[in-house]
């Protein structure tokens, strides 16, 4: 079975902004949210993050639920369910059976961890709270949203590094594709703004280290000549995604369709990126085969714009393997603005992508300087209308060599 798989709902909890509307008018601004971080003291003056300031969980789930699961899973419930929201989905109407929930995380939940670990050694074992193993593990917040909106469907929680959001939006495409659902609520969470999490993405070697000279902006700079590295940042985005026939029955909104992913696999562990370019360009062809459209449908790319040398060379490679050398394809990104989301990075992508689609305008790279750029793409430095931006492509990767393509079309 071969079903339509559309976009009818976004939620968002990002640095900077909260709710689709805020958070889609401060990624159009080009402004930034990055800064030197907050959340816990450190001994380093070059540790930057994008921090989601200002969340109240009270505001969206029960106090009493709150305190028993981590920050991971409260931005899950809430972004979770200010999508189903903004689709204007009544699940009281709709089969629960066939409504399911696919969530991509990197992490776990690791504020709630390094608060026990230390109740642990510093208070004794009777000091641990008895909610720590399904506050951490990385599939509460699938369960979670399952257990409180009451969904039955097929599910899965996918961990594939910083390609897990991406990831998980493809599996519940494929889902509703098959026919294993009509509606999956998809996208990715994280909350990694803590000391021992943090610590872990700084010694993977990924991690742009500022200076006091040099500001939190000016140190994620992808496809920049004085790119060093990613910003983490925090937050969760989730959509509602439907069989097109569904949303139509229903009257919904469509924001986009899906029209096809591929996902590949370097194998290059325990290296982050394979030696040179393979497998994210066979991962868009394969996407675009997918989607039965053609390179120059495709009118911009969201990138996964990772913010090192090797990692953006490799990126500009694959694209100009399939889209050709001297291609004029708009090329943009968030991450700049709100830091790498990692678990939730792809998800936001591919919000960003569906709301360019069917606003017809494609949201600029924060902090761009086109004399500091160091690749021949078309980066997009204001915002950018046109009727004719009808598709879009949008890359993830992750260490150990797995690559993720989707194509959308408005």
């Amino acid at each position: 079975m071969n079903k339509s798989v559309v976009i009818t709902g976004i939620g968002m909890i990002i640095p900077g902004a909260e709710g689709k509307d805020d958070a889609w008018k401060f990624l159009r601004s080009g402004k930034g949210a990055l800064k030197k971080l907050t959340r816990f003291k450190s001994n380093s003056n070059g540790w930057f993050a994008g921090e989601v300031d200002n969340f109240n969980p009270d505001e969206h789930i029960s106090k009493r639920l709150s305190r028993k699961i981590d920050r991971f899973s409260q931005l899950a419930l809430a972004s979770a369910g200010l999508a189903i929201e903004d689709a204007s989905l009544d699940l009281a109407s709709t089969d629960r059976n066939r409504v399911g929930v696919f969530v991509g995380n990197c992490f776990g939940g690791w504020e709630f961890t390094d608060r026990e670990l230390r109740n642990l050694h510093t208070q004794g074992v009777r000091e641990v709270s008895p909610f720590q193993a399904t506050a951490w593990f990385p599939a509460a917040p699938q369960g979670q949203i399952t257990i409180v909106h009451d969904l039955h469907g097929f599910s899965k929680t996918i961990v594939a590094d910083r390609a897990s959001g991406l990831a998980s939006i493809a599996g519940a495409f494929d889902a509703i594709k098959t026919g294993r659902c009509d509606v999956v609520i998809a996208g990715g969470t994280e909350a990694q703004i803590t000391p021992f999490a943090y610590t872990a993405c700084v010694t993977e070697g990924l991690l742009a280290m500022g200076t006091p000279q040099h500001s939190a902006g000016a140190s994620y700079r992808p496809f920049d000549r004085s790119a060093n590295g990613l910003i983490p940042g925090e937050g969760a985005v989730f959509l509602v995604i439907e069989e097109k026939s569904h949303a139509q029955r229903r009257n919904a909104r469509i924001y986009a369709e899906i029209r096809g992913t591929s996902t590949t696999n370097d194998a290059c562990f325990p290296n982050i990126l394979p030696v040179e370019e393979r497998g994210l360009s066979r991962a868009m062809c394969n996407a675009l085969k997918d989607s039965n459209l053609l390179a120059d449908e495709i009118d911009f790319l969201v990138a996964d714009a990772i913010g090192t040398r090797q990692g953006d060379l490799q990126e500009v490679q694959a694209i100009q393997k399939v889209f050709g050398s001297g291609n004029t394809l708009r090329v943009t990104t968030p991450k700049p603005s709100v830091g790498h989301l990692y678990g939730a990075a792809g998800a936001l992508d591919v919000a960003v992508a569906a709301l360019a689609l069917h606003e017809k305008s494609v949201p600029p790279i924060s902090n761009i300087n086109r004399r500091q750029c160091d690749c021949d793409l078309n980066l997009v430095e204001e915002l950018e209308y046109g009727e004719s931006i009808e598709a879009a492509m949008v890359n993830a990767r992750g260490t150990g060599g797995i690559n993720v393509s989707m194509v959308l079309s408005g």
